[in-house]
């Protein structure tokens, strides 16, 4: 075999860092979980989904986040963002697992870009045809290198296995984005020469994404340049205003400022721990539903 590109091996080391975790770590809480279900990849690899309702008196149905995490954690790691969400926004959330993370890294999954699309698109089936929503009725939500498969299935007309098209999605919310894997970690010019060896070209993609999108990126983020957000912001079709979180990093992003203050809590951390709960929800359905940041909806959260 070709000996292996260092920069391939460097961009793929940093996108699937999965947590090296015990199966008893996950026995803890999220075996436990009576929302846990398992969904099947078109190529018969099984993932573990938390799909946390939003436990609303409403009747009308609420939104569905479809929720793809950030790079070194996994489902078991932030079960309490997942259900801070949907407390902060009255939203459902549908937390996926990638191929080669978590419980499935535990049955012999490999972590790959092919396998991250495997897993959002048999999230996506389950949604449209297994939860019987409508494309209008979710916002398809993703943070640092989980806007890679968000982004992807955001810009598709057709995902095998349905006829429901996720240009038809409510919305699509971007937190601390990738340009793609080698212009985050090495620059532009490094992803023009590693063309071959580079993974989830959201530049390539977002562009042909019809639902409105929103961009949430903290100007000081040293592990995903803000440059990576502003980048994907000037090619949207429907671009909703983006939130420059001004000396945020990766890991603190906060809702602190319109539109995020309108849930009319104080401060909280977008990701990361338990803590992340408290403000993800507001930018989602303030942009998604085009409203007045004070109508009490919205969206934002963590790589």
């Amino acid at each position: 075999a070709p000996p292996r590109s260092p920069m391939g091996g460097t961009i793929s080391s940093l996108a699937f860092p999965a947590p090296e975790l015990p199966k008893s770590f996950y026995e803890g809480e999220l075996l436990r979980r009576h929302d846990l279900i398992y969904l099947t990849t078109s190529a018969g690899e099984r993932i573990p989904c938390v799909h946390k309702k939003a436990g609303s008196a409403n009747a009308a149905k609420p939104i569905t986040l479809l929720y793809s995490h950030g790079n070194a954690e996994d489902i078991g790691l932030h079960l309490p963002f997942v259900d801070g969400l949907a407390r902060a926004t009255g939203c459902d959330v549908l937390s996926y697992e990638y191929v080669g993370y978590s419980l499935s890294k535990l049955e012999g999954g490999e972590a790959s870009e092919a396998g991250c699309l495997r897993s959002v698109d048999a999230a996506w089936r389950y949604c449209v045809e297994e939860l019987k929503l409508p494309p209008a009725q979710i916002v398809i939500f993703g943070r640092s290198i989980g806007t890679g498969p968000s982004v992807d299935l955001a810009s598709r007309a057709v995902v095998e296995g349905t006829a429901h098209s996720p240009l038809a999605a409510r919305g699509v919310l971007l937190q601390s984005p990738i340009s793609s894997g080698a212009r985050a970690v090495l620059g532009t010019a490094a992803s023009v020469v590693g063309y071959p060896l580079d993974i989830f070209r959201n530049y390539m993609k977002i562009d042909k994404i019809t639902a409105p999108v929103a961009i949430v990126h903290g100007t000081a983020d040293e592990v995903v340049p803000c440059s990576n957000g502003r980048a994907l912001h000037a090619k949207l079709q429907q671009p909703f205003e983006p939130l420059w979180m001004e000396g945020r990093g990766h890991n603190d992003v906060r809702a602190s400022q319109s539109p995020l203050t309108a849930v009319q809590k104080p401060e909280v951390p977008l990701a990361g721990s338990a803590a992340d709960a408290g403000a993800g929800g507001v930018r989602v359905r303030s942009a998604v539903r085009g409203d007045a940041a004070g109508d009490g909806a919205g969206a934002g959260a963590g790589a």
